[in-house]
């Protein structure tokens, strides 16, 4: 086990990190692709609604899809890329795989929000009135809701209980001896903290849009990354064995148990455990 930090482990295997001005750049460029993104998919909506649906599912799916092949196949990336790079195996595998995932995890989680039919932001897509793109709730009750779960998300995702960037990243795919078993904080709650706050975004962004269209955007978008974390779950059988059988039997994915919420709700806006 490294005796670095989790960001300080990542900046070693990801040298990139160092370089201010490309990495800069390469921020310039998946912000570009987002941009780019979330532009396409406000053309092909405006065509028609159910258009929308059909680019969440696209841009959702791509997102997801290098994390789980590289999570299915993570025996033979880590030998590959450690035989053919060394010290730099895992910056390779990053600009392979990772470097453009970011913009297409944003786009399919923010997506929902230009959906927006009424109050709070100006139209912008001109989507014609149906019963999945009217207003769903009244002002008073998804404004304030659509915030709370938007917060929620964001604070579930911080890092707890020894999640970092490093994790964030995938590091250990390639460094699984450096791994750190994550079981303070909120993962003695649940296991996958960092989803779970994606879909709490996800589904508070849809509320503040305001319509069924873009809930189930938000609901498809996570739905994609809760599928994630079954296979993330098999690869951690095989990275800490029985140890995690036990805690996975033990500690539910994403939604705490419910005599333990409240004590989950203190973790994570207060940052108490009892």
């Amino acid at each position: 086990m490294t005796k670095q930090s989790g960001k300080e482990f990542l900046q070693v295997k990801l040298p990139i990190t160092k370089n201010k001005k490309k990495f800069f750049l390469i921020g310039v460029l998946q912000l570009f692709l987002f941009i780019i993104l979330l532009i396409s998919l406000c053309i092909v909506s405006s065509i028609n609604w159910y258009y929308s649906i059909i680019g969440e599912v696209t841009v959702s799916l791509f997102a997801v899809l290098p994390y789980a092949y590289i999570t299915i196949n993570s025996d033979k990336f880590r030998v590959k890329y450690r035989e053919k790079y060394g010290n730099l195996a895992f910056q390779k595998f990053w600009y392979r795989f990772l470097s453009y995932n970011e913009p297409l995890s944003a786009t399919g989680l923010f997506f929902p929000i230009l959906l927006k039919t009424d109050y709070f932001l100006p139209r912008i897509i001109d989507l014609p009135s149906h019963f999945m793109t009217d207003t769903l709730l009244k002002i008073y009750f998804a404004l304030p809701l659509g915030i709370f779960l938007a917060i929620l998300g964001l604070l579930i995702r911080r890092p707890t209980g020894g999640y970092d960037s490093d994790i964030g990243s995938y590091l250990y795919l390639i460094y699984p001896e450096d791994s750190r078993k994550l079981s303070g904080g909120l993962y003695s709650f649940i296991r996958h903290p960092n989803y779970a706050g994606r879909g709490f975004v996800a589904l508070g962004i849809g509320f503040l849009a305001n319509n069924l269209l873009a809930i189930c955007l938000s609901f498809i978008h996570f739905l994609f990354f809760y599928i994630l974390s079954k296979i993330e779950d098999r690869e951690l059988v095989k990275r800490f064995g029985q140890n995690f059988i036990d805690y996975k039997t033990k500690t539910p994915a994403m939604i705490p148990k419910l005599r333990k919420s409240k004590a989950f709700l203190k973790m994570v806006f207060l940052g108490e455990k009892n």
